[in-house]
């Protein structure tokens, strides 16, 4: 495209990408935002030591995230550095880079050979899918949206700028390591143009660099990750349940995908996936027939081959294989979709010539309508829906509000209904509630213990016991995953204060002041404080 059309494109991809996302614009910090920003005291300031912190792969920083991600942290640094606790800043640059994603993913989509009708309403579905607004409007994801942009770059500069591929790739990875599905993308690309010159040459030993990029990258990242300590739910050595789980969960990204059917906030579907689901039943074959459709275009060096490498690639880390807390989120398709969407795109090509071999021109022109035509009507259903699904966004109450309906069961509903439950005086019915939600994963002991609604009967010998057992809980996983940052450490001693454990706080908090870090004088007020009440 020229420069001028490629700008026109932009303005009209960010105006849609504003007017969908308007509802958002003035959303609260959400969830995450607290972890990543607001509680973060790495990117609240711009100093030399703390970009150190930040770069450091086994600093405070990383330990803090459980990630290391530190193009991510210094991008979330510089916007804390403008914008501070106004919000529209930060939902503006998520809602830019979003129409940036989808402005690269249309040259990606007409580079596949998709005409350029087809590779523009592709990325369109891209821009106003419902799956994408979590991503957007919940500000620290725009890790997630500038992990794709990133990677999207390195895939386009591949070709003729291989240096510039390999520090955008790298930049990728370490914004999140979703980004690694585009090592496989360029190594089909590098495969299917073998033998090419110039702008078709392969620039295959380049992607060793990405390789090699990767490999001292997830020495440091697998390291942060362990510190979220394994999930409470496992297979448990049923390893063909744990399978079940898997595709029943690849069909719900599926149906996801091609419907926007189950978006929520905080999915917690059952775990436990028996014979019968008819969930597993549809990823099974949904699953074989999209293995045996790649190597098919794959072996015939076909362009539809590299989607289909995308979406696996971008599958792999979130398909559960290593379960997560909250298993599904409609954010973990955001990478997934742009693969998907251009494999149907390239596989329904082929299945239009073919329906329409040896047909006339007055039959093509009809099928281009029709086809046209649903697929202007479907981009304004999902737009649409995209406009509402802004709206729950807005604040923490209406997301969790979100989840506990599409979820009645799950964490979130568990803990609306305990709150609801410990504002009638209802101990019982409230600690049934809490003791659902901790059997699901949840282990926030400190929110339970400050938590207003349970005031009423705080000091219950139940709900301490509860409340004392669950931090006493907590405090093993963070023994056995090695806390020793200042911010870990100061977690720990919380949980022995909650359990009555006074002299382990005090040492504990000792531990941390003398470990050294930004929250250093607000340790030494409670030391202070701590040694003022406790008995002589």
């Amino acid at each position: 495209m020229t420069p001028r059309r490629t700008l026109a494109v932009f303005a009209g991809f960010l105006l849609l990408a504003l007017v969908i996302y308007s509802p958002a614009l003035h959303g609260a910090f959400l969830s995450d935002d607290e972890l990543y920003l607001r509680a973060n005291p790495y990117v609240q300031t711009l100093t030399a030591e703390n970009l150190r912190i930040l770069l450091d792969p086994s600093g405070a920083a990383t330990a803090h995230t459980a990630n290391y991600a530190p193009v991510f942290l210094l991008v979330l640094a510089l916007e804390w550095h403008v914008f501070g606790q106004a919000v529209v800043g930060y939902h503006l640059v998520n809602v830019l880079a979003h129409a940036s994603v989808a402005l690269l993913l249309l040259e990606i989509f007409r580079r596949a050979g998709l005409p350029d009708r087809v590779a523009l309403g592709a990325s369109l579905f891209f821009l106003v899918h419902p799956a994408n607004v979590e991503a957007v409007a919940w500000i620290t994801q725009l890790k997630t949206i500038l992990c794709l942009l990133l990677a999207a770059a390195a895939l386009l500069l591949h070709p003729r700028r291989p240096l510039l591929a390999s520090v955008s790739f790298g930049l990728g990875i370490l914004t999140k390591t979703s980004a690694l599905f585009a090592l496989p993308v360029a190594a089909h690309e590098a495969w299917r143009r073998r033998g090419g010159s110039g702008d078709e040459a392969p620039r295959a030993p380049w992607l060793g660099v990405w390789a090699l990029l990767f490999l001292l990258y997830m020495g440091p990242q697998l390291a942060a990750f362990s510190h979220l300590g394994e999930s409470p739910w496992r297979a448990d050595n049923d390893a063909l349940g744990h399978l079940r789980t898997i595709l029943a969960i690849g069909a719900r990204y599926l149906a996801m995908a091609a419907t926007s059917f189950g978006v929520s906030a905080f999915h917690n579907p059952s775990l436990t996936t028996p014979w019968a689901d008819p969930w597993w039943w549809a990823g099974l074959a949904l699953g074989t027939a999209i293995v045996i459709r790649a190597l098919f275009v794959i072996r015939r060096g076909r362009a539809e081959g590299a989607f289909w490498l995308w979406a696996a690639a971008a599958y792999a880390p979130i398909s559960q294989l290593f379960p997560f807390l909250f298993p599904m989120g409609d954010r973990y398709l955001y990478v997934v979709l742009p693969g998907l969407v251009g494999a149907v795109c390239c596989a329904g090509i082929d299945l239009q010539e073919r329906l329409l071999r040896g047909r006339g021109a007055r039959a093509r022109r009809s099928s281009s309508r029709v086809v046209m035509a649903l697929a202007c009507a479907g981009l304004l259903a999902l737009g649409a829906r995209s406009f509402e699904r802004a709206r729950v966004f807005e604040s923490s109450q209406s997301v969790n509000l979100d989840a506990a309906r599409h979820y009645p069961d799950g964490i979130v509903a568990s803990l609306l209904r305990a709150k609801r439950l410990g504002r009638e005086n209802d101990l019982e019915g409230a600690l049934s509630a809490l003791q659902r939600a901790t059997a699901l994963g949840f282990d926030d002991f400190h929110a339970i213990d400050t938590e207003p609604a349970f005031a009423t009967f705080k000091s219950a010998p139940r709900f301490r016991g509860f409340v004392s057992e669950l931090a006493g809980a907590w405090l093993s996983q963070a023994r056995g995953r090695g806390y020793s940052t200042q911010t870990e450490l100061r977690g720990m001693a919380q949980a022995h204060l909650v359990r009555g454990e006074r002299e382990q706080a005090e040492q504990t908090l000792e531990e941390a002041l003398a470990r050294g870090g930004p929250a250093s004088d607000e340790i030494r007020r409670q030391l202070e404080e701590l040694r003022g009440r406790a008995p002589r």
